[in-house]
């Protein structure tokens, strides 16, 4: 098991690791994002892309279909008041 210390994983459960973390923070603007701030927001980024995934199952669900498309976590994040992905 990797050291808590490194940043790289906080706990057995992360699934979301600490450093995607940080490089999504890089992309927004946010330079310099500490390892305990990573591995405190990691379990709520995980969370949230746990609704979203599961609300565009329910899409595809609904619309008869065994995998979920682009137009399916559009519409899940739209549900959710967060802008639709585009180019994909």
């Amino acid at each position: 098991m990797a050291d808590p210390s490194d940043g790289v994983a906080a706990s057995e459960n992360d699934r979301v690791p600490c450093e995607s973390i940080k490089v999504i923070a890089q992309t927004v603007g946010i330079e310099s994002l500490s390892d305990e701030v990573a591995r405190a927001l990691a379990p709520d980024v995980e969370y949230r892309l746990r609704e979203v995934i599961q609300d565009a199952m329910k899409f595809a669900k609904h619309s008869k279909r065994g995998a979920i498309t682009t137009e399916d976590v559009n519409a899940s994040l739209k549900l959710r008041d967060v802008d639709p992905l585009y180019g994909f």
